[in-house]
Parts: structure tokens; sequence; C-alpha cells
């Protein structure tokens, strides 16, 4: 009994010590989501700062894209050659770098370097909370942190457009984002010192994740599997119309969009837009238990989808809809949305076990290129569109039909991913991975690549 006082404070501290570790992750994801939205309540004051039409705004919002989405799959890698604390570092401060240079240029070149940069650092807060989460804490804790971290990214997303919303309009947005600079660097110094690479030692033995980790020829041997699977391809390209709704509108511009169609404040665009974030917030771990009970993922992310396309269809095509009913209505599409995640299971339940991790990767790289294409296009939809005489900074004025023409590629998206889902295989959430492949990742295949031919 004594020993097991003695061995309980100790187990708790190391326990304390493995979560505040992947706490440090998770701010690092805050962090993302406050850069990554940033944008879409500063569209006025960049746009007159570099005299931007609507096509280069999208371009340099989606420069973050650019650099976040093909950065999926090495991210991993890189954590698995230089640990957790190095990259996790590193990518910080090549994030603030990147917000540095944002916030100090004076031409549309330097920021869009920056906002490449924010891009290619973010790129690896997602995968650095879940490889923290693998490393140092019990299996069974997994899908609870992912799904933590999602629901307080999304949050700090919502917080950030309120907090900016104010700030910009009191002291402009280079003084809004400065203050950032400080934090972010406030969060690399955080990881450096309290973060570790792993235990010295685990009870029972080596943990899975401290073996030796996936090599170049593996990792082509996984994508080569990945990429010729034609449902992973339905898969990506379902989740990435599905999440269009936040890639594309809560990201960038659902704020102008609001304010210039139904004539409300910034203040008022942002509290609408922030019921979108809550609703998606709420229906993640939901959707995704129920997904768990019925057995069933293609059914409530194919009906989920359907009552977002035709809430997406009321909000962007019926006139004169009050405040409250605004509220109401964009709570149900994040909600509805929040169902995006089980591309997620799918992805990896279509694949064989032992490359669930690369699936998962290869999953949110598709899924996220939708920022990356989407937001310059509707930028370049409204510049087809609009016929409205330039303001006083030579900068055209775009009205509310202009708007709903060039989002109107949201509702249609979402319609298209819920069409294509009809064509997904149900996966009862069991691996479907045919042997064939399976057998490529025993042990004993010395050689993948050329197995595959």
């Amino acid at each position: 009994m004594i020993a097991t006082n003695r061995t309980m404070p100790l187990s708790f501290l190391r326990s304390s010590y493995a979560w505040l570790m992947v706490l440090c992750g998770m701010f690092f994801y805050c962090y993302n989501y406050f850069l990554r939205v940033s944008p879409s309540v500063m569209q006025s004051e960049l746009t007159q700062a570099f005299h931007m039409t609507a096509t280069q705004f999208g371009t340099l919002a989606g420069f973050y894209y650019w650099a976040y989405t093909p950065m999926q799959i090495p991210a991993g890698m890189l954590y698995d050659k230089f640990g957790v604390r190095f990259v996790l570092c590193v990518a910080c401060l090549i994030a603030v770098t990147g917000l540095g240079i944002f916030v100090s240029a004076d031409s549309f070149r330097y920021a869009g370097i920056g906002r490449f940069m924010i891009g290619l650092g973010c790129a690896f807060a997602y995968i650095g909370t879940l490889k923290l989460a693998s490393i140092w804490l019990p299996a069974n804790r997994f899908a609870t942190v992912a799904g933590i971290a999602t629901a307080i990214g999304m949050t700090s997303g919502a917080l950030a457009q309120n907090y900016l919303t104010k700030v910009v309009e009191a002291i402009g947005y280079k003084e809004a984002l400065g203050s950032a600079i400080i934090v972010g660097i406030f969060l690399s110094m955080m990881m450096l010192l309290i973060v570790r690479n792993r235990p010295k030692t685990v009870a029972g033995g080596p943990k899975d994740e401290m073996k030796s980790p996936i090599n170049l020829k593996q990792l082509m041997g996984a994508l080569y599997i990945i990429f010729t699977n034609r449902q992973m391809w339905l898969i990506g390209i379902i989740g990435c119309l599905v999440y269009l709704p936040s890639s594309v509108f809560l990201d960038l511009w659902g704020i102008p969009y609001l304010k210039t169609v139904y004539h409300l404040t910034p203040e008022q665009a942002v509290s609408i837009s922030s019921y979108t974030f809550w609703g998606w917030i709420i229906a993640g771990p939901i959707l995704g238990a129920l997904s768990d009970r019925i057995k069933r993922r293609v059914m409530p992310l194919t009906i989920t989808g359907f009552f977002a396309a035709a809430l997406l269809c009321v909000v962007f095509y019926v006139p004169g809809i009050n405040l409250s009913a605004l509220n109401t209505l964009f709570f149900m599409i994040g909600f509805c949305c929040g169902a995006h995640s089980l591309c997620f299971a799918l992805g990896k339940e279509n694949n064989p076990i032992q490359i669930s991790g690369t699936a998962v990767a290869v999953t949110n790289m598709l899924i996220m290129a939708g920022g990356a294409i989407f937001q310059p296009v509707v930028g370049k939809l409204l510049d087809m569109h609009t016929k409205s005489p330039l303001d006083v900074n030579g900068v055209p004025m775009y009205t509310s039909s202009d708007y709903t023409f060039a989002l109107s590629i949201i509702p249609i998206g979402v319609a298209i991913g819920i069409f294509l889902a009809l064509f997904l295989k149900e996966t009862y959430c069991e691996s479907q991975a045919d042997e064939a492949s399976e057998r490529l990742f025993k042990p004993e295949a010395a050689a993948l690549a050329p197995e595959m031919k």
C-alpha cells in the first residue's frame, strides 16, 4: 500500500506532463486557425493597402493553402525523423516569420510570400498534436485528443474573428496582427522548453510509435496503394466539396458576403459566422458517435450533406431573411457539414491498417485543397460578374448579386459532393482493404513498390 501511495503522485505527474505537452500542440493549432481566418475580417483593409481585385485577394489568402495542403504527407515523416520537439518549434517559428513578412509587406508579392510561409508552418500544427498524443498518451485517448483539438481549433477561429473585427477597426490590421507575432514567439519557446520527443522508458515494452519510422520506399508503396484506390479519390473530392462552407465561406468570403448582401455591421456578420463554427463543433463528436453506433459512414454523410446543400440554397437564394433566422440557418449548416469528418474514417477504412496514418494525411490533403483552389476562383467569379465602378482608391465595388453569383459555387459544390457520395462503398466501420494490399505490409515484404506493378 505504501508503494502504491508513492507511485500514484508520480504517475499523476507524468500523466499531467504528457497532457501539458499535448496542450502545447493544441495551442499551436489554435494559433493556426487564428492566422487562417484573419483575412476574412480584413478584406477592405487589405484590398486598399495592396490595391487588389477580388481575384488577387482570393489568391493572397489562398497562398496559405498552397503551402499547407501539400505538406500534410511529408510532415509526418519529418516528425518521425527529427522528433516532435524540434520540428514543432521550427514550424511555429516559420509561421511567425511569415506573419512578420505579411505585416511589414508593402506589396502584393511580399504579402503572398508571408501567407505562404504561414501556411507552411501551420501545416505541422494538427499532425504534431496527434503525434504527441500517440507518443505520450494511452491509445484510448487518441480519438479524444483529435476531437478536442478540432473543437478548440474551430472555437479559436470563431473567437479570432470577433477579436480581430474590433481590434482592426480600432487600430488597423498591422497593429492587430503585430501582437500575434509576440504570441507566436512565446509559443515557440514554450514548445522548446516543455515538449519532449518521447518517454525514456515505456512500461511493458516499447510503444508502437517508437518503432522504426516508415522509410521512403515504404511511403512510395503506401502512396501507390492509396492513389490507385478509386474510393480514395471519391472520398477526397467529396470531403473537399462538403468542406467548402468552411474553407471558402468561413475562412475568407463569409464576412464580406454577409456585410454586402444582408447589410450587416462587421460585428453582426462575425456573430452569424460564429454560429456556423458552433454548429460544426457540436456536430463533429455527435455525428461521429452516431456513425460508430449504427456502423455506417456513407448514410449519415449523405443525409446531412443533402440538408446542408438545401440550407445553403435558402441562404443564397431566398431574399429578406431576418437576423434571427440567419443565426439558426448558419448554425444548422455548420451542424450538417460537421459530418465531413467521417471522410477521415472512410479514408482509413478503405486502406490497409498499416498505412492508416498516411491514408488520413492524404485525405486531409485532398480536403484542404478546396481552399487553395476555390478561394481564388470565387474572387475570379466576382471580378467576372461585377459591372460596378471603381471606388476612390481604384478598387472594384462588388454588389449583392456579384457575391451571390460567385459564392453559388458553395451550394453547387456541396450538392455535387452528395451526388458523388452515392457511388461510395459502405465500410461498415471495418477495413475494406483487399488481401493483396494487406500482404504488402507484412514484415517479410522486402520491396513494396516493385510488387505493386
